[in-house]
């Protein structure tokens, strides 16, 4: 192989120039180097992932603090609104400026939005906090996936995703026990201060270490200017405005306002609206679209995103609302919840490192990512089973087979939109992954809030008429057992939080269920024959029927060969 290779690239913005591609020798990470990389992008998403599952259990003292419990919605909201309107445009600035550099700048602006609602002063102070937070985050995963582009081989980046991406297992069960410890013990703003010290550390190791010469591609080697210019700032506009719409309708509709407000409506509308305009914008933009439709269009591309908008979902609702069954129906703390995700979170991780490993070494991600939905709806099908009285084994075994489906399922999509798109375009179909997974976890909690506040509106008064369901549910666990008055209807109570719960668990198995036929739709790829075959410039980029069949039936053996040997 030739050390160094050379490609004119022509375009109508600027002159014909030579572009360098370094040597892969050159390029990727191995030995110690990689696994310092790994870690630092592991605890990279740690800052991330800590914050959305830490906050939680610290917002009614947060609310309490600055007496604005009308501004409750909006430290939630405003968070998810930028972490989910802004990857488009973070998918844009991964394809063409320096990766190591955004993604620092990402963890700094992450870390400002940090201090900014530990030292808050006021409950707005905290809102622009949260909000700049959000816009830092909407970075960060984007930039741990787009430096395993850069520094890891295609056939070994299932492992090292796997790898990274269990932060989020791991912070499902830390994250509330940090929460209430911080809450309890000191104080919420140690909630937000934790995020400096790690941080820090990151940043330092990352600006010695993390060096990414990334591919000079015909995006990366365009002048300054004509980067600018393809930022298309209308279609980021619209689809900013267009999230908006859906995010804040989701969050009042049913909660602060009816669904049949005529707000909630409105913001509905303007998103249909939005949405139309944003994509007839990028219809007549083409190549300079912030996303691209020749790139949508790959079956691999909105495959992945349905599937990762339903196992997310699923994921979101899991630790979400579980909490809810062990503090409002078992009746147990913050603490003791963390400890009983274990059940879950373990299997997970090793569910995920694992996954990724087979991946790695037989090259196939498609069956892995089916038998892995199959078994975690199992496991959910088990939890619609829970009760107040439920045994120990039952819900802790139901949690384990849960959490393995999902750790098996969870990452591989990013692996099938690696595989399927060139390197320069690969930026831009993370951004539709990682949007797609933002917003279902959005869907999926804002429909969970629906459906346990109307079985409480609906069960409570007729179980207990001198009380409210929407009483019962700002009560939530802390305050049952005062507004209940007695045990009876403590117990009460407690039986319909339950039968609320278990609906959330009902919808997450439709979720999960209804990923199954999508992901049977993807390109079965084998990421290790592709990297060959563009190593030696045959790779027709997973277009030909032929080829996708054969890798089915490829696979389908190779599946068989697995289940065998992991069976024996």
């Amino acid at each position: 192989m030739q050390s160094e290779q050379k490609q004119v690239v022509m375009g109508s913005l600027y002159e014909p120039h030579e572009v360098e591609y370094i040597d892969d020798e050159q390029q990727y990470l191995h030995s110690w180097r990689l696994a310092i990389v790994i870690s630092l992008l592991f605890f990279g998403q740690l800052l991330m992932a800590l914050d959305v599952n830490i906050i939680n259990v610290a917002i009614p003292e947060i609310s309490t603090r600055f007496q604005s419990l009308d501004d409750v919605a909006w430290y939630g909201s405003a968070y998810l609104l930028t972490i989910t309107a802004f990857q488009p445009s973070f998918g844009t600035i991964y394809r063409y400026f320096n990766i190591d550099i955004a993604y620092k700048t990402c963890i700094i602006i992450f870390e400002v939005g940090s201090t900014m609602c530990a030292a808050a002063t006021s409950s707005k102070m905290f809102i622009v906090g949260r909000a700049i937070a959000g816009f830092g985050a909407a970075g960060v995963l984007q930039g741990a996936l787009a430096v395993i582009m850069q520094v890891v081989e295609l056939q070994k980046r299932p492992l090292y995703m796997g790898v990274v991406i269990s932060v989020f297992a791991v912070t499902v069960c830390v994250g509330p026990v940090l929460g209430g410890l911080f809450t309890q013990k000191a104080t919420w703003r140690w909630c937000f201060w934790i995020n400096l010290p790690i941080g820090g550390v990151v940043l330092v190791l990352l600006f010695l270490f993390l060096k990414v010469p990334g591919t000079q591609n015909s995006s990366r080697s365009l002048p300054v200017s004509a980067k600018l210019r393809r930022f298309d700032p209308l279609g980021c506009s619209l689809f900013i405005g267009a999230v908006t719409c859906v995010l804040l309708a989701l969050q009042w509709g049913g909660q602060s306002l009816p669904w049949n407000s005529a707000t909630v409506i409105g913001l509905l509308v303007g998103f249909c609206a939005l949405i139309c305009v944003f994509g007839y914008v990028q219809w007549k933009a083409q190549d300079r679209a912030t996303i691209p439709l020749r790139v949508l269009r790959r079956r691999n591309i909105w495959t992945s995103a349905i599937v990762l908008f339903l196992t997310q979902a699923t994921l979101y609702l899991l630790s979400f609302y579980i909490p809810f069954y062990f503090q409002t129906v078992r009746g147990e703390g913050p603490i003791q919840v963390g400890v009983r995700f274990i059940p879950m979170m373990l299997p997970e991780i090793l569910a995920l490192v694992a996954v990724g490993a087979l991946a790695t070494h037989y090259g196939y991600y498609v069956p892995y990512i089916v038998f892995g939905e199959i078994i975690c709806v199992t496991g959910l099908v088990l939890l619609t089973r829970l009760s107040p009285t439920t045994q120990t084994l039952y819900w802790a075994a139901s949690m384990v087979v849960t959490g393995i489906g999902m750790g098996i399922a969870m990452q591989l999509p990013y692996t099938a939109i690696q595989v399927t798109l060139e390197e320069e375009d690969v930026p831009i179909g993370n951004a539709i992954a990682v949007f797609s997974s933002q917003l279902g976890g959005a869907i999926a909690i804002a429909m969970g809030q629906t459906i346990v506040l109307n079985t409480l509106v609906h069960d409570v008064p007729a179980a207990i008429p001198s009380l409210s369901g929407r009483l019962v549910m700002a009560a939530g666990a802390a305050d049952l057992r005062r507004i209940a008055g007695s045990a009876g209807i403590e117990a009460i109570l407690r039986a319909i939080w339950n039968k609320a719960i278990v609906r959330t668990m009902y919808l997450a198995v439709a979720l999960t269920a209804s990923a199954i036929p999508f992901t049977m739709a993807m390109q079965w790829l084998n990421a290790t024959k592709v990297a060959k075959e563009r190593k030696a410039g045959t790779w027709n980029g997973g277009n030909q029927d032929d080829e996708t069949n054969k890798g089915k039936n490829d696979a389908l053996g190779s599946s068989k060969e697995v289940v065998s040997s992991t069976i024996t």
